[in-house]
Order: structure tokens, then sequence, then C-alpha cells
């Protein structure tokens, strides 16, 4: 807003059980304490953002003490919050990593120096964030994930275990780590958060390179991935996601409904089989709409 009137600077300690939630806390604490001082030019939550003075841009499902540095300026700008895939601010270094010093030479005579004792750091690896002892790591103190975390919408999951999916900060925390191993400072070389794009897309590393398959290959694939009980969750997932999406279109939810039973019962339950049968079944009705 041009007028300085209703422009408003406040000065922001967050609780330190902030620091590893997500930044529209941020957001919505200053849009309710600017509301509150101008109730005749209140802020919409849904069209503002947080974002710095050389313009990077943040998206609210993005974890605060990893964009946003202690003692730094953020400005509320108009506009509807960014994806976490179209967003422009960078993560930066926390405290808990200092910047390396520079190595120094040591004498040609002197061994190699031992981890000093007592002495704790961060662990890097995803979902572990623990402070160890690097005189005390041994094989499997460590409970990590393997790849990084996927912000997509409100839905919060690890890369590696797409199953597990949760709603709230607190439950996404909770999620125990696959892979278990030794503490490491070293950060992955690997984004530091994905978006939903990046797995739909297949970059979050989880799938490795393969060569192109035929299409009776492709799909006797997926007919044997539709008997896997591991990806009812994430089938459930996709029907609801399709049945929003066909309702904002215009079509009637309770269709969708009455057909998604009937395809449960062809197929006894399996649902994987059925959001399969669905998506052949509107693939083809588009395919036969485009030849008339």
């Amino acid at each position: 807003n041009e007028d300085k009137d209703l422009h408003k600077t406040s000065k922001i300690t967050l609780p330190k059980t902030w620091l590893t939630g997500e930044c529209r806390a941020v957001l919505k604490l200053f849009v309710d304490s600017y509301n509150k001082k101008f109730e005749a030019n209140p802020l919409d939550f849904d069209a503002v953002h947080l974002a710095f003075d050389h313009g990077g841009t943040v998206a609210n499902e993005c974890v605060v003490n990893e964009f946003i540095r202690p003692g730094s300026d953020v400005y509320i700008k108009h506009g509807p919050a960014p994806s976490v895939e179209s967003m422009t601010a960078s993560p930066v270094a926390t405290a808990a990593s200092p910047p390396t010093p520079p190595p120094t030479a040591a004498p040609a005579s002197s061994a190699a120096a031992a981890p000093e004792p007592g002495k704790l750091v961060m662990c890097k690896r995803f979902g572990c964030q623990t402070k160890y002892d690097i005189a005390n790591n041994p094989e499997g103190s460590c409970r990590y994930h393997r790849l990084p975390p996927v912000f997509h919408e409100t839905v919060k999951f690890w890369a590696c275990c797409p199953d597990k999916k949760r709603y709230s900060w607190d439950s996404f925390m909770q999620v125990q780590g696959c892979m278990t191993g030794r503490h490491t400072d070293v950060k992955p070389d690997q984004p530091s958060v994905l978006g939903g794009s990046d797995v739909r897309a297949g970059n979050d590393g989880s799938q490795s390179r393969e060569k192109l398959k035929s299409i009776d290959e492709f799909n006797a694939e997926r007919r044997m991935q539709a008997s896997a009980p591991g990806n009812a969750g994430e089938a459930i997932a996709k029907m609801y996601q399709l049945r929003q999406a066909l309702e904002k279109g215009g079509v009637d939810g309770g269709i969708f409904d009455a057909a998604k039973e009937a395809t449960m019962k062809r197929h006894g339950g399996n649902h994987v089989a059925v959001l399969q049968e669905i998506n052949d079944r509107i693939s083809e009705t588009l395919g036969n709409l485009a030849k008339e």
C-alpha cells in the first residue's frame, strides 16, 4: 500500500517451537497483529505472502529456520503465497551449521587429529536433526529418511515414504525414518525441500533411470502395482483429488461416487486397481471425443 500511514513494522521474537514449524504461522501472526491495528483496512491472509528485501519469496509450507535467518528483515507483500516449486528464496545456513574455517597445514610428522570428545554437532540427515557426540557415533545410532520432505498444498510427507502422508506439522515430524546408520554433519547432496511436481516428474531421486518400456511391459507393470496393498493410501488420496477436480469442473460428485463403488465391487476392494480403471475410462472417453 502506498499510504505510509497504513504501514506497520513489528519486531517479532519467535518461540523456539516455531523454528521448525511452517512459515505460514509467521505470516498469520503478523496479519492478525496488523488487522487489530487497522480494522478498517484489514489484510487478507490468502492475498499476501512473505518476501525479503532482495525480492525472494517464501512458500507458506517452508520451515522457518531453513529460510528465515535470525535478525533478518521479512516483508509482507500483496499477492498469494507462492508454491514451493515457484518460490524464489533459497535456504539459509542455520546456527547449528557454522561456516567451516579454512584448513591449516599440519606438520608432516603429525597424525590426523582425533575427534574432540564431548563436542556436539547437528546431524544433517533428513528427518534426524539430532545433536550427537562426534566421538560416540556408533552404527545404527541415527534413524533418518533417505529422501527430502515434500510439501504440496496441505500435504506433507517424505519422498522416500509417500504412503505416510500427514497434514499437520507435529504428526509429520513424528514419522520415523526408514533408514538407520551413523550421524553425519555432511549435508545430503539433494534439495532440502521438494514440491508435488518433483515427485510427479520423478525428480525426487526415488526412481532410477530405466530403459524405455514397451506398451505391453508398461501395462503389465501397472497391473502388478495394482495388486500391491502398500499403494492403497496413495490411490485413495488421488481419487479424492480427482473427485474434487471433477466437481470444480461441473461434474456431479455423486456420479463419481457411484462409479467408484461399482468399480470397487468388480476389483474386490483394491483401491489401486479402481483408480487405474477410472483413469483408463476417463482417458478413453477423452480420446474418443478428440476423434469426433
